[in-house]
């Protein structure tokens, strides 16, 4: 007899036992567990496969190629992001409020989910009309911002230039202020995320604020 190993293995399940959903939420979790430890640049078809245990061909059932699977988390990561900001949205705050409201769950929401954050900087993913549910979950989240744009200007809290283009500098903005604190930049614990953001939103939202005469809001390109 041979000698046994220095541990029990790690028990795998068959890939005839998973069921089709089964499998592919497997392999989700399975690569953005390898996001989280290794980065983007870690990630493969195969290398999720392994961690789920099945053979690398059962991952090519559910996913062409490794942009298709990052572009799988990373729709799931902007539809929860879209949450977030519609929930920090909710009726009852003033135009203004909720505009900063929705600028903040946008830093904290990625403060919390770095993984699914970075994954939005990924090279695959450049180009999202490639991938169109992740597209369209960008349009999605990306049109909370804008409609709250949209409705400030129509109040004239924001001055009537391009709306897309100011939602877009909006996003930019909070974009860059959530990557200082993924980053760690800030030098701050990961508690303090909101009052970070908080601080920083309403400087960089006083940009957007009208000058002089009350202006007309232009219709939504």
């Amino acid at each position: 007899m041979g000698r046994s190993s220095g541990g029990p293995r790690p028990q795998r399940k068959p890939a005839g036992r998973y069921h089709h959903g089964e499998l592919r939420r497997a392999l989700l979790d399975a690569a953005l567990g390898i996001i989280e430890k290794d980065g983007t640049g870690a990630v493969s078809l195969s290398a999720a496969a392994r961690r789920v245990g099945v053979s690398p061909q059962a991952s090519y059932n559910h996913f062409r190629d490794k942009g298709a699977l990052l572009a799988a988390i990373a729709e799931e990561g902007l539809r929860a992001l879209e949450a977030s900001m519609r929930a920090a949205g909710a009726p009852g705050l003033g135009e203004g409020e909720r505009l900063e409201a929705i600028g903040v769950a946008y830093v904290t929401h990625a403060s919390a989910h770095p993984a699914h954050f970075r994954l939005l900087s990924a090279p695959e993913l450049a180009d999202k009309t490639e991938h169109p549910q992740l597209l369209a979950a960008y349009e999605g989240a990306f049109g909370v911002l804008l409609a709250a744009i949209e409705a400030c200007q129509a109040t004239g809290i924001v001055r009537g230039a391009d709306t897309r283009k100011l939602a877009g500098a909006a996003w930019a903005m909070v974009h860059g202020v959530a990557w200082l604190l993924v980053d760690g930049q800030f030098g701050i614990a990961g508690a303090d995320a909101t009052h970070v953001a908080r601080d920083s939103v309403r400087v960089l939202f006083k940009g957007l604020e009208a000058r002089g005469p009350r202006e007309s809001a232009p219709r939504r390109k």
